[in-house]
């Protein structure tokens, strides 16, 4: 399964209809590619299979079934010893291991949730990832990070400001349901920070490449592919960037940082034939 397909329809609806699941270890092959999908989603579906919720109408009583079934019966906890691990990131291992971050931990519990009928969404707060769950008018939010804790608003702004230690005020925006493409795009860019930390060159271009794809306007995408494409020495790939950087960018021509790149490769192309 290749996810350029599902990359590309995001990128022009970003609420598609899209499976998760399949989309997120999709993108675990371009690291892993003996990954075997359907196997995994076999083992997402019997992590539903045993998990039994209370009947009844309180969704919170659910969530709390549930929250406690992934933290104690599955064992999934947060990654404290090792936050940026890459493994934490690609859902094949989260998996295997029942460790992740809070992006990866969220997901797959929206992705067992979903089979169990609930309504489960990611919110991106400043610095965390929580999970909403939602039926009618109500609302719960809850951390599976933190074993599943149920979050007030207050909680949520306690967590961002341990995160960021900025107390930031959250607004409705910070509490409302991300699309799935802006879910894929916090995941991906997790990992192309922690390639970078590494000075992973080429794993921080094979991440860019798919953030391109699924989010082709944004320009900081361009600017910093292009700039790891110069590194590692495809200066005609990293000109194109730069140039489809300046064009979102106008203003930037005159950035002597980017002048300097664009001098550079075009020397490095003039050098090379």
């Amino acid at each position: 399964m290749n996810p350029d397909s599902e990359l590309l329809l995001l990128a022009k609806n970003p609420n598609a209809s899209i499976c998760l699941e399949t989309l997120a270890l999709g993108l675990a092959l371009d690291e892993y590619p003996n990954l075997d999908i359907a196997a995994y989603k076999s083992e997402i579906s019997a992590f539903s299979h045993g998990c039994k919720l209370p009947g009844g109408t309180d969704l919170e009583v659910r969530i709390r079934a549930f929250t406690r079934y992934l933290a104690h019966d599955l064992g999934f906890q947060g990654n404290r010893n090792d936050y940026y691990d890459p493994q934490n990131s690609y859902l094949n291992l989260v998996i295997d291991r029942r460790i992740g971050i809070p992006i990866s931990l969220s997901v797959m519990a929206i992705c067992i949730g979903k089979k169990l009928g609930l309504r489960l969404f990611g919110v991106g707060l400043p610095g965390h990832f929580v999970t909403m769950a939602c039926e009618g008018n109500h609302s719960v939010y809850f951390d599976v990070f933190n074993g599943g804790k149920i979050l007030s608003q207050s909680d949520c702004e306690c967590l961002s400001f341990k995160a960021t230690g900025e107390q930031l005020p959250l607004s409705e925006f910070h509490f409302s349901p991300l699309p799935i493409a802006s879910v894929i795009i916090r995941m991906l860019t997790n990992l192309k920070l922690i390639y970078l930390r590494k000075n992973d060159v080429s794993r921080s271009i094979r991440i860019l490449n798919r953030l391109r794809q699924i989010s082709p306007n944004d320009p900081a995408q361009m600017r910093d592919l292009a700039v790891l494409l110069l590194q590692s020495g495809n200066p005609d790939k990293a000109l194109i960037n730069l140039q489809s950087y300046i064009q979102a960018v106008p203003s930037a021509i005159d950035d002597e940082e980017i002048k300097s790149w664009i001098k550079q490769a075009k020397k490095d192309i003039s050098n090379r034939n």
